[in-house]
């Protein structure tokens, strides 16, 4: 014996009266309009946490760049048995590339196999990566490594003035990161803001 509840469901979608006979007549202006109002009012909401997420994609970004390459530089510095400097450069598009101590970090940084003069690309250096500038803007605020951060064969680092730890702050829409290096030559990132 069915039960009555699903009897009286059954009747009523059975019943070409009432409430399936309205849905055939499709949505009213109103209701589409309603629809409308509060779709653009979450996306209204959503859009400025997506712009957090863009911010913070990019910061990454930079970042993740950075940390590459000090860490290519160190890595091949204790394999080389050699000093392997990364620097920066206000021309990475150049022919041959140059470290510039006047440029910012920001506008792009080399890594080179470092025989001659410290935080110099002499004849005989060897360029192993080359940085463009971000496509987005970013700011990178060097503390110990002015212009260059050298890598000892023994992996520990060194800036221009010989000191061997520092950081590097990273800045991109009002977030920033710090790649703080320690005597040993090893990067790890701390979180800031800018």
């Amino acid at each position: 014996m069915p039960s009555p509840l699903r009897g009286k469901l059954k009747t009523a979608f059975n019943n070409e009266t009432g409430e399936e006979a309205m849905g055939r007549q499709g949505f009213t202006l109103v209701e589409l309009l309603v629809v409308l109002a509060v779709g653009s009012s979450l996306f209204a909401i959503s859009v400025p946490g997506n712009g957090f997420f863009l911010g913070d994609s990019r910061l990454a970004s930079v970042t993740n760049d950075m940390v590459a390459s000090l860490h290519l530089a160190r890595s091949e510095a204790i394999k080389r048995n050699a000093r392997v400097t990364v620097c920066k450069t206000g021309h990475p598009d150049a022919a041959t590339p140059n470290c510039e101590p006047g440029a910012r970090w920001e506008q792009g940084w080399l890594v080179f196999v470092d025989g001659g003069a410290r935080g110099t690309i002499d004849a005989g250096d060897t360029v192993l990566w080359i940085q463009d500038q971000p496509a987005y803007q970013a700011s990178i605020t060097p503390s110990n490594y002015s212009s260059y951060v050298s890598y000892l064969p023994t992996g520990a680092s060194q800036g221009p003035n010989h000191f061997a730890n520092g950081a590097l702050s990273i800045c991109v829409a009002g977030r920033q990161r710090d790649i703080i290096i320690n005597s040993a030559g090893r990067p790890r990132i701390e979180a800031g803001s800018c």
